[in-house]
Parts: structure tokens; sequence; C-alpha cells
């Protein structure tokens, strides 16, 4: 009976081809298809690959492979397992990649932990210290807003009494203005300066030491100004339209609006002086004496 190898040999033969023709078509190097054709699978070392190279060998032969598969089996049949990945010729089993990856992160697993400890530590003594400064420039930032709200409030309380302080009539405050400028008063060597801001339209008469010097309207926006005298006399058809500034202590007006007042100025102080009430007239009462007619 004819082996695989003998019976490929002598239909290629027949057939006039060359083992070179054959390699062409199939891709098989010459020196597989020799070892085939002698029954020789220890160059190809692989059932899986002789038996493949066997079917292309036979169909470049016109050949059916089932005519051959007996043969082919039992020579596959004294051909060793092919071995696993990662398992030798004895049967132990080779260190994968992943094994030794695993051993080398456990031999390096106390340098890294030893590592991240001193970079938390490092990290740590920054923080602390970054904490400790701000620390103290947040007091400071509290020890100054504390000092400006506490002055901010004694000023305010100061502002509060002085806003509660009682409101006193238009007479009582004249006298109470008139009694502050005369304590506060210049010396008596120095004059006195009254400014009329006129508020709205007003008439004013202005006498100086006996002499005339203003008579007229003043009007709105305007300013008069009276300086270096001994004594002033002002009188104004609407008291309410003037505001009055005496050595530099702002009076404000000096009575109602659309009233006539008079005020003496003097280096010791002012008095305002209301016009009197004119008289009522005296009526003669003549009696009827009827006549008779």
């Amino acid at each position: 009976m004819e082996s695989v190898g003998q019976k490929l040999r002598a239909i290629r033969l027949q057939r006039g081809l060359t083992l070179e023709d054959i390699s062409a078509k199939t891709r098989i190097s010459t020196k597989n298809l020799q070892a085939i054709e002698r029954d020789d699978l220890s160059p190809i070392g692989s059932s899986f690959f002789y038996k493949s190279f066997v079917r292309q060998f036979a169909q470049q032969l016109n050949l059916n492979f089932s005519e051959l598969a007996a043969a082919v089996q039992s020579l596959t049949a004294a051909l060793p397992e092919p071995l696993m990945p990662g398992q030798t010729a004895s049967g132990v089993a080779l260190p994968t990649v992943p094994a030794l990856r695993s051993r080398r992160r456990k031999g390096l697993h106390w340098i890294s932990s030893f590592t991240s400890l001193m970079v938390m530590l490092v990290a740590c003594s920054m923080l602390y210290s970054m904490w400790q400064n701000s620390r103290a420039s947040l007091q400071a930032r509290i020890s100054g807003f504390v000092s400006s709200f506490t002055d901010h409030s004694m000023g305010q309380g100061r502002g509060a009494t002085a806003s509660n302080a009682p409101q006193t009539s238009p007479p009582e405050r004249d006298s109470a203005a008139s009694a502050a400028l005369a304590a506060s008063a210049p010396a008596p060597s120095a004059p006195f300066r009254v400014e009329l801001s006129a508020i709205e339209r007003t008439w004013l008469s202005i006498v100086a030491d006996g002499q005339e010097t203003f008579t007229g309207v003043l009007e709105t926006a305007e300013t008069k100004v009276l300086e270096g005298h001994e004594t002033a006399r002002i009188r104004m058809g609407n008291a309410g339209g003037l505001n009055v500034v005496f050595n530099g202590r702002a009076i404000g007006s000096l009575g109602p609006r659309g009233q006539v007042r008079t005020v003496v100025f003097t280096r010791t102080g002012y008095e305002t002086f209301e016009p009197a009430a004119a008289p009522a007239a005296h009526l003669t009462l003549v009696p009827f004496i009827p006549t008779g007619e």
C-alpha cells in the first residue's frame, strides 16, 4: 500500500509537474513539499499545517483529499500534541508576563508606599505653613475691622445724641443762637462779617454805622456782604427768603417767609425786632338827632 507521500509523488510525475510548479501555485516551500513526499513530518512539526499542505498538494494534482484522509490521520497521530502558550515540553508552565509584572509590583510596593508617605508629609507641612500665615493676616484684618467698626459706632452715637437734642421754636432758637454767638464772639477789637444770600427775591435796607449802604431788591441767588463795621441794621421785607451767615456761622433765616423783620448786628451778636402792630383808628360817633321835619 502506497503512503501519502509516495502517492502524491507518483501522480505528480505522471502529470509532468515539478515541485517548483506546485510551490508556485500553493506558496508552500519546496523543502516542505519534499518532506511530504518522504512522509517526513519533522520539518513541518504540526499536524494542522501538514494536513493543510497535503490538501493543497492534492488539489493541484486533481486528487480528492478524502482518498488520503485515513493515511494522513495515521501519520499525524504520531506527532506530539502542540504545547499550550507558556507550557514547556516537560509540562511545566512558564510564568506569564502578567505574573512577572505582579511580582515586580509586589517588590516595588513598599517603595511606592514610602514615596506616598513622604509626599503627604511635605504637603501637610506646606498646608500648615500657609494656614499659619493666613491666620496672622486674618487676625490683623479682624483687628482693623473691629477698630473701624468701633469708631464708626461711636461717631453714629455722637450723631444720634446731637440729633436727639430737643428742638426749639424760632424765638428760642434765635435767643440760643444769639447767646452762642455772644459767647463765641471775637474780641471787641475785631470787626464782624455778615453774609446775606437770597433764597427768594427779597427787599433789603441796610444801614451801617448810621449810613445807608444799600436799599433795593436782592434777587434769588445773589449775595450781599457786610464787613468791618461797628453796627449794622438790616431791614428785610421777606425774612424767610434770606440765608444769613454771621462771622462764619450759619444762622439761616431770621423769620417766616413774607414777613418783615429788622435785625441789628454788633460785634458781640445780633437781635431781631418784629414790626409793631399798627394802632386801631379812633372813630367819632355823631349822634343822630331827628329834626321833626
